[in-house]
Parts: C-alpha cells; sequence; structure tokens
C-alpha cells in the first residue's frame, strides 16, 4: 500500500520500482491473450502512461497489482477495437474502385492514396499477406497454407500493417494539414 500511496504522491522512483515489478508480468498477460509482441508492448507502455497521468486517482482499497491489470485488460479490448474499426475503414476503402473517384469525394481519393503508399512501403512478406487478406479475401488459415506459415505468424503480419497503416495514414494526413 505505502507503494501505492507513494506513486498516488508523485514519487518517480516508487513509479520505476513498479514499472521494473510489474511490466514484464503485464507483457507476459498480454501476450498470451494476442499472441502479438507488438499489441503487448504498446499494452504496457500505455499502461505506464496512464498510471502516471492518472496517479492521483488511484485507489487506495485495491492494490496496485489489480489496477494494473485492469487498466491492461481495458487498454487490450481499446486495442483490438481501434484495429477493428481501421480494418473495417481500410476495407471499405479497398472496396471502392478508383475509377468510380469524382471531384466530390477527392478526400477519399487522397486518402486511398496515402493507403497504397503505405502499403507499397512495407516490408514484402507483410504487404503480400496484407494484400492477400485485403484484395483476395483469404482467410488467415489460407494465407498461411500458401505461403508456408502459421496462421498466428499471418494474424501477427495483418496486425503489424493495420498498426502501420494507421499511423500512417495519421502522419500523412498531419503533414497534409501543415
Amino acid at each position: 500500500m505505502n507503494e501505492l500511496l507513494s506513486i498516488k504522491n508523485g514519487s518517480v522512483k516508487s513509479f520505476e520500482e513498479a514499472y521494473h515489478l510489474w511490466s514484464e508480468k503485464i507483457y507476459t498477460f498480454i501476450f498470451r491473450q494476442c499472441g502479438s509482441e507488438e499489441i503487448a508492448d504498446e499494452v504496457v507502455q500505455q499502461v505506464f502512461v496512464r498510471l502516471w497521468e492518472k496517479r492521483m486517482n488511484l485507489s487506495l482499497d485495491y492494490p496496485l497489482n489489480v489496477q494494473l491489470f485492469r487498466m491492461s485488460r481495458t487498454i487490450f479490448i481499446d486495442e483490438l477495437r481501434n484495429a477493428a474499426r481501421a480494418r473495417r475503414y481500410l476495407d471499405n476503402l479497398q472496396q471502392k474502385k478508383i475509377r468510380d473517384f469524382t471531384e466530390d469525394n477527392f478526400e477519399d481519393k487522397e486518402v486511398l492514396q496515402l493507403v497504397n503508399k503505405a502499403i507499397e512501403s512495407m516490408p514484402p512478406v507483410r504487404k503480400q499477406v496484407f494484400l492477400m487478406s485485403r484484395t483476395e479475401y483469404l482467410s488467415h488459415q489460407q494465407i498461411a497454407e500458401r505461403l508456408g506459415i502459421s496462421s498466428k505468424t499471418v494474424e501477427n503480419h495483418i496486425g503489424l500493417a493495420l498498426k502501420y497503416l494507421r499511423r500512417f495514414t495519421l502522419v500523412m494526413t498531419l503533414l497534409a494539414l501543415l
């Protein structure tokens, strides 16, 4: 409880100790849920950022580990929702044909060009897996069989591709606004 109170009062040392004590355990917990190192790393990072930012709201009624694992589960669910939302958005964009665009939907054309540019810049295997999934509409298992890799590897490639596309399009959009 002292550790919790110290963090709540802004002790950087206690925060660092909590990080060293709990980060690997949270990583393992999330990795077992999804099998993705990148998602597990992202969740761990977000958990400790949120812990520090929301330290004043920590409850003294629950141990720190309970609150950390609650945060990690919530953040993990948010990550899954964001990935699903991005997947739906990208699926919708790819289903539209470029020749159907008019000046009225110029913004969609720009976004599609950004997405295509991002896809082209992906590592070859990730690009191939992503395109097989999104343009050939193959299942993870079908892609795995064609490429001789595991279904989990296919899932990880698609997850990484979607995360990359979200970040790439966001950065490109922000740069376009400048």
